[in-house]
């Protein structure tokens, strides 16, 4: 009589481990789906509001007015870009949080993004901040000014307009240059009447 209730405890015992063991697989699975339906969505809400920034920034005409100041880039895809990245990002964490894993996973999405930004920042920056400054030296200066010929290293032409990154300069047959202001810090220019 011992003998089977020790064996009926053993069974009971046993079972309620397996029971304890499914329910757990099973939360861990429903949390696992929950969390990838997340990032379905974030991933998709990125892709949309991607195509809607570009569209938006298209009506706006934001490259034709950047244009305008010296910047030719595409700033409207690489703005929407950037939208989208930062969804996207948002909806990783949602879904780290979800699964309860945030805390180091987190700090260490969020490093490797700020150190990627910052390194795009210094890289995309490089060649724009000294031009930027030639610029304001070369107003300052006043040193030339739209309508008067120049001769520059190889270069020589008429001053078509100055931007903040870059000088138009027409040459004699015609073509259009696009001279960084930076190499008119570098190198030594002749103005002419």
């Amino acid at each position: 009589m011992l003998i089977n209730e020790i064996e009926d405890d053993d069974v009971m015992i046993e079972g309620a481990v397996f029971t304890t063991v499914i329910a757990a697989a099973q939360s861990y699975f429903q949390k696992i789906v929950v969390g990838i339906v997340i990032l379905l969505f974030g991933f998709g809400l990125g892709i949309l509001a991607q195509k809607l920034f570009y569209k938006i920034l298209k009506e706006v005409g934001l490259n034709k007015i950047m244009s305008k100041v010296g910047i030719t880039h595409d700033l409207e895809k690489n703005v929407s870009s950037v939208v989208s990245y930062v969804i996207y990002l948002v909806f990783i964490v949602i879904f780290l949080n979800h699964l309860g894993i945030t805390s180091i996973v987190l700090y260490l999405i969020v490093g490797a993004v700020l150190m990627l930004l910052i390194l795009t920042l210094l890289v995309g920056l490089k060649d724009v901040i000294p031009n930027f400054v030639a610029w304001l030296l070369l107003q300052r200066k006043n040193a030339i000014k739209e309508g008067k010929n120049i001769d520059i290293r190889e270069i020589a032409g008429r001053v078509e307009r100055i931007g903040y990154l870059e000088t138009e300069i027409r040459t004699d047959n015609g073509d259009i240059l696009y001279v960084p202001n930076a190499l008119f810090m570098k190198s030594k220019f002749k103005v002419k009447n």
